[in-house]
């Protein structure tokens, strides 16, 4: 159906172009028709002219053997002067037929250089119509492309809406991961709270009790030590059942002098409630350190960054800045003794140091041996 119309169209466009062409040249076209008229009627009067002088010159001649008087010479003049005339008529008509034959070949000429023309804007046409015919499909091509691409961004909104909703859903997961998380632990300090109270209670009643080492085997037995626990309590039974043994062969006083001056006891006690809470880093806090001079605290995670945090306020924190530099999580943190610098070390196996006051990185110290130990020291930061 398109192809029908296509060359449908082409026909129109080359009849009108031809319409159009032949137009300018129509006045060109009539006058040589007319010329060509003119020379068939100069033909034919040429051919009537020649009968009509023979005809003439028979009958001038039969005149001329009939009649030999006076009358006959002057009517032999008037046929020669007529013959004559149309012999004039003749010329000027041969004349015309040269001029018109040269105007007919000028107009030849003229159809001949408009038919090249012609033929130039036929090749050009054609040309025009391949090259439309190639642009037609190129367009088809990227239409085809287009609806293929419309398809696969509308497949990958799918896809995005889909992963935003298991987002949402593994993000409600964390979140509730995270409360289960702080509810634990808040439990846990809730435990570690009761076992620092009850092991306080019974570090008095030791220090008032007559046999400390039956009490530290009692106590230490109800502890647990992890894998060794085992191991360790068979030990303590042990040196108890030496210790029973030797206080029943001597004195029992000064063995249990002996032991109590042996053993270091230290009195701790952990808190029962957080007095601060703040976001230091984004991810894993691995260090903390206070400085020996000023309310400050200096923080390490695993951002790369050594945060510090004033909290000469009660009940808040203002960040003081953060040292940037290192290319690995921060494990550890310290202060000089005066406070004005800060050194941190990282897991990119270098150390380096930064002064408080404008928080610039100063010195970095580089493990270049791990066998030796031995450290490169950079220069300062600029």
């Amino acid at each position: 159906m398109e192809g029908g119309l296509w060359r449908s169209n082409i026909i129109n466009q080359l009849q009108s172009r031809n319409r159009r062409e032949t137009t300018a040249f129509q006045d060109i076209i009539t006058f040589q028709s007319r010329l060509f008229d003119n020379v068939n009627t100069l033909k034919n009067e040429n051919l009537q002219l020649t009968l009509l002088n023979e005809r003439i010159r028979y009958t001038s001649t039969e005149s001329v053997l009939a009649n030999a008087g006076g009358a006959s010479n002057e009517r032999i003049q008037a046929l020669e002067q007529k013959i004559l005339a149309q012999q004039e008529e003749l010329t000027s008509l041969h004349r015309r037929r040269g001029e018109s034959a040269q105007q007919i070949i000028n107009l030849n000429a003229k159809v001949h250089d408009q038919e090249k023309s012609l033929q130039a804007k036929d090749i050009i046409i054609s040309e025009n119509t391949a090259l439309i015919a190639s642009l037609r499909a190129e367009i088809q091509m990227y239409e085809t492309n287009m609806v293929e691409l419309q398809g696969l961004n509308q497949m990958l909104r799918d896809e995005h809406q889909a992963l935003q909703i298991a987002f949402a859903a593994i993000e409600e997961k964390l979140r509730k991961a995270q409360d289960e998380n702080r509810t634990l632990v808040e439990r846990l300090i809730k435990y570690k709270a009761k076992d620092a109270d009850k092991m306080n209670e019974e570090n008095e009643h030791f220090l008032k009790s007559s046999n400390p080492t039956a009490f530290f085997i009692n106590t230490f037995g109800r502890v647990s030590f992890g894998k060794k626990s085992d191991k360790v309590r068979k030990e303590l039974e042990e040196a108890a059942r030496e210790g029973g043994s030797r206080s029943s062969g001597g004195s029992g006083g000064s063995s249990e002098e002996k032991i109590m001056e042996s053993m270091p006891y230290y009195a701790a006690t952990l808190p029962t409630k957080v007095a601060l809470r703040f976001d230091a880093h984004e991810g894993e806090v691995n260090a903390v350190k206070w400085s020996p001079t000023d309310r400050i605290v200096a923080t390490g995670g695993a951002d790369r960054k050594v945060k510090l945090w004033d909290v000469s306020k009660i009940g808040t924190v203002e960040s003081r800045g953060a040292l940037v530099g290192s290319n690995a999580g921060v494990m550890s943190v310290d202060f000089d003794s005066t406070g004005a610098f800060i050194v941190g070390a990282s897991n990119d196996f270098a150390s380096r140091v930064w002064t408080v006051a404008d928080q610039r990185l100063r010195v970095t110290l580089i493990i270049v041996d791990t066998v030796d130990r031995k450290y490169t020291v950079g220069g300062p930061a600029k």
